[in-house]
């Protein structure tokens, strides 16, 4: 899978947010954080037009004792270009692969499933930076 990588912080360090994770749950430090319930995540897994809030600040192991992680937001990364293009200024949103970024769709920002607006050029299949929305 692929994980994004942050690359500034802003506000509060990242504003950093705690969110509940089954304790069966691995999630890799730079995985997007997908939201599946009331305060409780997942890492995303190539669902689009799902709502992400973070993304992952340390590993969680499947079966470690943990329920909790804590989510990154107020942020610069870099991520893959999943499909198509974006271009400076472009709202991204998940693509069908897992950690993987696309041009958003004109209405992924007022239904809250963008993640970020792009910082530069980004083609499919190469990284590109963007600033967080989540």
């Amino acid at each position: 899978m692929v994980q994004a990588e942050i690359v500034r912080l802003f506000g509060n360090n990242g504003d950093r947010t705690s969110f509940t994770v089954a304790d069966g749950s691995a999630i890799a430090k730079g995985d997007f954080l997908q939201l599946a319930d009331l305060n409780t995540v997942t890492a995303h897994s190539g669902d689009v037009d799902e709502p992400i809030v973070g993304i992952a600040a340390h590993e969680k192991v499947a079966n470690d004792g943990h329920t909790s992680i804590t989510g990154i937001t107020n942020c610069e990364f870099i991520a893959t270009v999943d499909a198509g293009a974006c271009t400076i200024g472009d709202l991204v949103s998940m693509g069908s692969t897992a950690g993987e970024v696309e041009a958003s769709a004109a209405t992924d920002f007022e239904t809250g499933w963008a993640v970020g607006r792009a910082r530069e050029n980004g083609a499919s299949g190469h990284t590109a930076l963007f600033r967080s929305v989540f």
